[in-house]
């Protein structure tokens, strides 16, 4: 998918970044360690477009590897594969001896052609992420590379004109990014709140029942399946919800996943079905300690094991407690290779059973919280939305000279 290019206005002429550029290079390949003799950059050093320099590991190289990937200011670095594919920073107060790894791309552009901070700007507008975005579309691994990046045609406005597009969009930019801020604290907080009542109406809970084991209040436990995909019929015009991890979002109930299954996937005895009231929990994976219950029948894949509780434990109060324990779920967990809580390690968790007017009271202190929480997330992630759609039409502004 090609750039779209548009009338820029006079003075004003397009131009690829492989022009505006001295250098296009890639990283250095090794392993980061703790006592190297230079700072390693990597992909995940570079977090909300910032870099914390203290906490960026060390790699141990020749003096002449160092010059050849030494980052210098005004380098503008991106990444390349990944989720953060084509992002980018301009280094600015890089340490002595800094470089940078193999899964970044290093551009040094030309100052006689381009203010750098203009050419980071550019790297941030909706036509770059829109073309981005299309070239990553199907695949496996969204990436970008240092041909595609070349090939990228940049409105190039006369040199002063592109310091007062720099100056504007840095006064700009920066108030909106402090709102945002400012917003996403907000709902932090509102965040906090609702943890903060859980963990109250716990505790609580547990000075008057006290504690015993999840193994006590279970009828049933078993664990998910993905039936064969090379028998399409498992899978095709399937109604029945069938959960993975990517399913759970902050939500309790689940309600629907993103595949279905067939009758005939459980027919075939290639899948297990979850009753309605049963408790969902990621086992397995990054997202282990995610949590779900079901209102009706339902399906999921190896890494989420269901538990039906008995009839005095609601499921919503189940749903909470699992909340209130995950510290404890990820202090158990096994991880050899990915985190993993088997299905022993989950009866051996601890469980306070208090009678049903006590889990009802319980539920309906922390639903009233989770409610308020709800709708303030609600209107501050639309204000945030807001902000940045504004900071995005700003940019594309910049970018066609009407700023």
């Amino acid at each position: 998918m090609e750039q779209v290019l548009y009338q820029l206005p006079d003075g004003w002429e397009w131009q690829s970044v492989k022009k505006l550029s001295h250098n296009i290079q890639y990283g250095h390949t090794a392993k980061a360690e703790s006592n190297g003799n230079a700072k390693f950059l990597r992909i995940t050093d570079i977090q909300n477009g910032k870099i914390d320099w203290q906490g960026v590991p060390t790699v141990s190289l020749k003096e002449k590897e160092i010059r050849k990937y030494a980052l210098n200011d005004n380098d503008l670095v991106f990444a390349r594969s990944g989720a953060t594919a084509g992002k980018s920073i301009l280094i600015k107060n890089a340490p002595t001896d800094a470089v940078f790894a193999s899964y970044l791309i290093r551009i040094t552009p030309n100052q006689e052609k381009i203010v750098p901070e203009y050419l980071s700007y550019f790297f941030l507008t909706p036509a770059y992420w829109e073309v981005v975005g299309l070239n990553a579309a199907g695949a496996a691994q969204p990436n970008i590379n240092g041909t595609k990046l070349s090939e990228f045609i940049v409105p190039i406005a006369p040199r002063e004109e592109q310091k007062r597009i720099v100056e504007k969009l840095d006064a700009l930019l920066t108030r909106i990014d402090t709102a945002i801020e400012h917003l996403q604290e907000s709902i932090s907080l509102a965040d906090a709140l609702y943890a903060s009542t859980i963990n109250e109406q716990m505790k609580l809970a547990i000075e008057q029942i006290g504690l015993s084991k999840v193994e006590e209040h279970i009828v049933q436990i078993q664990t998910g399946t993905t039936p064969p995909t090379k028998q399409p019929d498992f899978y095709d015009d399937g109604y029945i919800n069938w959960f993975s991890p990517s399913d759970f979002g902050d939500h309790d109930i689940l309600t629907n996943s993103n595949k279905k299954l067939s009758q005939k996937a459980f027919d075939a005895g290639k899948a297990r079905k979850f009753d309605a009231g049963t408790v969902l929990l990621v086992a397995i994976g990054a997202t282990i300690g995610k949590i779900g219950y079901l209102e009706r029948d339902a399906s999921s894949n190896q890494q989420i094991t269901g538990m039906k509780f008995s009839k005095d434990i609601m499921p919503r109060y189940a749903y909470y407690w699992f909340r209130f324990i995950k510290p404890e779920i990820l202090a158990n967990a096994s991880t050899a290779t990915l985190p993993i809580i088997n299905q022993k390690g989950i009866k051996e968790l601890s469980f306070c059973a208090p009678g049903a007017e006590l889990q009802k009271a319980i539920c309906n202190k922390i639903d009233e919280v989770s409610l308020f929480r709800k709708n303030v997330r609600a209107e501050l992630i639309e204000k945030v939305d807001l902000m940045r759609s504004l900071k995005a039409s700003i940019l594309d502004s910049a970018f066609k000279g009407e700023l």
